[in-house]
């Protein structure tokens, strides 16, 4: 664990850290949101090969780490949950809907509504949105198994201040197209680890 923080926090040991075959699989994806594209394109191929059973034995091994990570709410956080459970319990959460938050400025309710409906941690998914890891909101959106059209309006809404937002969206939305959904819900299972240890 003491490695992979200081492999975490120095770019030249990302590429050693990813690539070094006895690496657990659950520090192995502690390192996901620390390296380059490429390195993280290696983390999913290594989940998609995963073993269930060593999944399983790695996701309980990093557990009581991933319990100790937990972050501040945002103050609107209660307000704009009871109106996502509201839509919920009206059957109107959708993706269209998390377009229409993220549009309109709602980001809060966009963060619980992509939290639940790709079944993250509302923390996980906020790092993804407030760092703009498109690729990290690829595993999350072909996991929940959205299609490319609703990925690539939240790219281009989450890129809209950038020049060029809709060619780099739309390499984003090529990286979405070659992403199996199996290696997504590895990833992706990893991640949930988190939610369950705030509901414990």
């Amino acid at each position: 664990e003491t490695a992979v923080e200081r492999a975490r926090a120095n770019p030249a040991l990302h590429a050693v850290t990813v690539e070094r075959a006895s690496l657990p699989p659950d520090l192995l994806n502690d390192m996901y949101f620390a390296v380059e594209a490429r390195l993280r394109q290696r983390i999913l191929e290594q989940n998609a090969r995963l073993d269930p059973a060593l999944l399983e034995s790695a996701l309980a091994a990093g557990r009581t780490r991933v319990a100790a990570e937990d972050g501040a709410l945002p103050a609107d956080y209660a307000e704009s949950l009871a109106y996502v459970e509201e839509l919920r319990a009206a059957n109107q959460l959708t993706p269209q809907v998390l377009a229409r938050f993220l549009r309109s400025g709602g980001q809060t309710a966009f963060l619980i509504a992509l939290s639940q409906l790709a079944d993250v941690d509302f923390h996980t998914a906020r790092q993804i949105i407030e760092r703009r890891e498109l690729d990290a909101l690829a595993v999350i959106c072909k996991a929940a198994d959205l299609d490319r059209a609703l990925f690539l309006t939240y790219a281009v809404v989450l890129l809209n201040t950038d020049d060029n937002a809709m060619g780099k969206a739309r390499a984003y939305a090529g990286m979405y197209n070659e992403l199996t959904r199996e290696a997504a819900l590895r990833t992706l299972r990893f991640w949930r680890a988190r939610k369950a240890m705030q509901a414990a």
